[in-house]
């Protein structure tokens, strides 16, 4: 039989530097090695599949040519927006309802997270809604020392100096002004945050967050963004994957930081435990309980070996060969479902 031709779409073209962008790269690379299926990216052509990762333009003018035949992954809930845009609390009900409409346009939509399915059936999502989790390419992200030593080298660290990362974008729903007053009560530590700001001036309290990050203790640093290709040697430069996000989906930082062998400390969110086992990181809710856990982290040499045994064991959960497994299996199901209309 021929392959089926799927065309993946996404407008996260124009930000790289965020996990929407990345889990559609990640979904091609892997789907490009399953001979079951030829894949085109936002493209004219005509496709047996149309599969969405965001919900524009592109994703408007293309749906109408596959009737029967549109899968969504679901990356963006209403919470994903509270404390990421200005003005979240006046426009949040016109998201919702465009949430809700967009999702129910498919026939499928992927929810990448357990609460992320039950948010969407909250809401009104009356589609059919299945969980797929964001993948991690192993073969990217891995232990190795190699790496750890040339993303020291790259931050001008030691192999003594104790080091906690944070990743994701510079916006308050993702705990930087947490993580910058924990470090302000550990100075031992070395604190580093790789992100940026892709909505610019649009992110939400912007100028408070600004003026939090230019009074920052001397030992957290900001560098910015990075190219995908050096957060494996970045990740793997940290003891500690230090991120008090206030709420996440499934969050490609955290999948990505475990891969590596990096153990976790995140905020106490009910999410967590469903994607990733109560017991497999430490858990706190501000920074004066955030510094105490970076403190027994970094006193307990036990309880670092067993959490990056754990943090290894959870990433395979996310193997990209599982993922690609459970698309390719979709789309034929989709495909023979059509066949018997």
């Amino acid at each position: 039989m021929p392959p089926i031709r799927v065309n993946v779409v996404s407008e996260s073209g124009g930000f790289e530097a965020q996990g929407v962008h990345t889990a559609f790269v990640d979904m091609i690379e892997a789907l490009k090695l399953r001979p079951e299926v030829e894949i085109l990216v936002n493209s004219k052509e005509k496709a047996d599949i149309l599969h969405a990762h965001t919900f524009g333009p592109a994703y408007w003018t293309r749906r109408h040519q596959y009737r029967g035949r549109r899968v969504m992954t679901a990356h963006v809930i209403p919470d994903s927006f509270k404390g990421s845009l200005v003005g979240w609390r006046l426009w949040m009900p016109l998201a919702e309802f465009y949430l809700k409409f967009a999702y129910n346009s498919a026939e499928v939509v992927l929810a990448v997270a357990p609460h992320v399915k039950s948010d969407l059936e909250r809401i009104g999502v009356s589609t059919r809604v299945e969980v797929l989790t964001n993948p991690v390419n192993g073969r990217r992200f891995h232990p190795d020392p190699a790496l750890r030593a040339e993303g020291r080298r790259i931050l001008g660290l030691s192999e003594t100096d104790q080091v906690a990362l944070g990743v994701g974008q510079v916006q308050p729903r993702k705990g930087v002004a947490e993580f910058i007053d924990t470090a302000a009560l550990r100075p031992d530590v070395k604190f580093f945050w790789f992100g940026g700001r892709p909505f610019g001036s649009l992110t939400d309290s912007v100028k408070a967050l600004d003026a939090k990050i230019h009074g920052a203790a001397p030992n957290v640093k900001f560098p910015g963004t990075v190219n995908l290709d050096a957060m494996p040697a970045l990740y793997s430069a940290a003891d500690l994957f230090f991120f008090p996000s206030w709420q996440e989906n499934c969050a490609l930082a955290i999948n990505e930081a475990m891969a590596c062998g990096i153990p976790m400390l995140l905020k106490d969110n009910v999410e967590y435990p469903a994607l990733y086992g109560a017991e497999n990181y430490l858990k706190a809710s501000d920074p004066p309980s955030y510094a105490a856990e970076v403190g027994r982290f970094f006193g307990d040499a036990e309880l670092r070996k067993d959490l990056k045994r754990a943090s290894i064991a959870v990433a395979d959960r996310f193997s990209v060969e599982s993922y690609a497994d459970y698309l390719v299996k979709l789309y034929q199901d989709l495909m023979a479902e059509m066949s018997r209309r």
